[in-house]
């Protein structure tokens, strides 16, 4: 990992414990939602670049949930 991101990483890691302080469940659906709450937000306003890796972003969360989901329907 390269120092330019360490910062975000440990916001990550910060906001992460703060949820898990105030009981906020792990849910990948739920921040899919947000991101794509944020994306319909700023589009046009942001170059395609910087959507399509948000998209990705959404991608990576959406194959999390759907492994959740698989597992927890015993397939």
């Amino acid at each position: 990992m390269t120092n330019s991101v360490d910062p975000y990483i440990e916001t990550f890691r910060l906001q992460a414990e703060r949820m898990d302080e105030l009981g906020i469940p792990c849910d990948p659906d739920a921040a899919m939602v947000l991101l794509a709450q944020f994306m319909a937000e700023i589009e046009g306003s942001i170059s395609e670049e910087e959507m399509f890796s948000l998209a990705e972003i959404g991608g990576h969360l959406f194959r999390e949930g759907l492994r959740r989901k698989m597992e927890g329907s015993g397939k």
